[in-house]
């Protein structure tokens, strides 16, 4: 039996919710303490923290799933996503300028980075699509 929706529309829709959003805080939270384990050195807490995190956000999909919050169009849903993370790219590398000219630095360049992951995250998507629709 598939859980797609299975709580939309019923007394548990908010307590899934709730809890989505707990799981979803947990997954940032969790990512930033392993960053900041990291770089005191503490390389084993941080990918064991890494781990919890990844956890979470698979524990967050599952509600996310529950309530129906994504659609259950996989390859049209995807084709948007593919579009925001291509089109993040160049927001984010506008606002890292931003943080540059504020003379944040190394923030710049961690925030480019990831704006080179969203638009990494873009293309394979496209090719996600490409393979499996």
């Amino acid at each position: 039996m598939s859980l797609y929706g299975v709580t939309k529309g019923t007394d548990l829709e908010k307590d899934i919710e709730h809890i989505m959003h707990l799981e979803e805080n947990g997954v940032s939270t969790y990512y930033a303490i392993a960053r900041i384990a990291a770089e005191k050195g503490l390389n084993d807490l941080a990918d064991e923290l890494r781990k919890i995190a990844a956890d979470e956000a698979e524990h967050a999909g599952l509600y996310a799933m529950m309530n129906g919050v994504v659609s259950d169009d996989i390859f049209s849903l995807l084709s948007r996503m593919a579009e925001g993370e291509t089109a993040g790219e160049k927001a984010i590398e506008g606002f890292a300028q931003r943080v540059s000219e504020a003379g944040l630095e190394d923030a710049a360049q961690a925030i480019r980075a990831a704006g080179v992951d969203e638009g990494r995250h873009g293309t394979r998507l496209k090719e996600l699509i490409e393979k499996y629709s």
